[in-house]
């Protein structure tokens, strides 16, 4: 079979689901390890016979529903591509917003510490790392399969040495010093069980439900997080956490005045709330 007859038939198997003949293209260049200019120019070369076999496999795994990244091993954050596996959440576009305003926030420091909970791929942690390659952070995770993941990321991009990874439940006392980083980040899971029953099938029966539900209101880990910020970070320090589109209200409404400041709902691309942004106060 050439590939261009091994394409028109996956597109028209993958019909109903979604972008069906991107899809087919993609996967025939991920596992025949070519570029779509190749697959276009050469569309008439026969596909081997063990690639075939790869391919029919991959087919028969979206055609279930399992996301294309968990297909291809990666997803693409922020202008890096991640690894990924069934034990991490799927990087979001959405997510990026957290590191835009920290990179703004920080535009005129060098030295930052900076404190990922919940990193799961560790693309926020790596990230964060990769950008500003003298700041230092620390990622926390109860999941050790993610943070062999993130682990593998951060040795992807450099960043091994700047980042150190911790086996722990943030949503308990962390053995980390008071008051010790300059920025706190984090997308902690915040879907309450109602819409986890409302989710995409894509999501609910492939993506680590323990890295989307927290439990019934969905605000459980926000709030854990939230205690962790104000112990942990320094006077003036940043607080930036990512949380559902209806939860603006309920997650700025966790923070106390008396110990944040300038505190703000940021919103994603389509103007939906998306994340909190607060600054630790000083002398409490």
């Amino acid at each position: 079979m050439t590939r261009r007859e091994w394409k028109i038939r996956a597109t028209a198997r993958l019909a109903g689901t979604e972008a069906p003949a991107v899809v087919a293209a993609v996967l025939l260049c991920h596992v025949l390890g070519i570029d779509k200019v190749e697959l276009v120019a050469h569309s008439e070369e026969k596909v081997p016979q063990k690639a075939e076999a790869e391919l029919e496999a991959l087919l028969e795994r979206r055609l279930s529903g399992e996301p294309l990244a968990y297909l291809l091993g990666s997803r693409e954050f922020y202008g890096r591509d991640f690894f990924v596996d069934s034990s991490t959440l799927i990087p979001r576009p959405e997510t990026e917003h957290l590191i835009d305003e920290a990179l703004e926030f920080f535009r005129n420091r060098s030295d930052v510490r900076f404190l990922d909970l919940g990193t799961g791929s560790g693309c926020l942690a790596v990230t964060l790392a990769a950008e500003r390659r003298s700041w230092r952070g620390m990622a926390v995770d109860l999941s050790p399969e993610a943070l062999n993941v993130a682990r593998r990321n951060a040795g992807k991009y450099g960043v091994s040495e700047a980042v150190t990874f911790l086996h722990a439940d943030f949503t308990k006392a962390l053995p980390l010093e008071p008051c010790s980083f300059d920025l706190v980040i984090s997308n902690p899971p915040y879907i309450s069980e109602e819409e986890y029953a409302g989710l995409d099938p894509g999501v609910r029966n492939f993506e680590p439900r323990s890295a989307l539900v927290p439990g019934p209101e969905g605000l459980e880990h926000p709030r854990a997080v939230e205690a962790a910020a104000r112990a942990l970070l320094k006077e003036g320090g940043l607080f930036l956490m990512e949380h559902g589109y209806l939860q603006g209200e309920a997650c700025r409404a966790l923070c106390p005045d008396a110990y944040w400041m300038d505190m703000r709902t940021g919103r994603d691309l389509a103007g939906k709330d998306r994340y909190l942004f607060a600054v630790r106060r000083s002398g409490v």
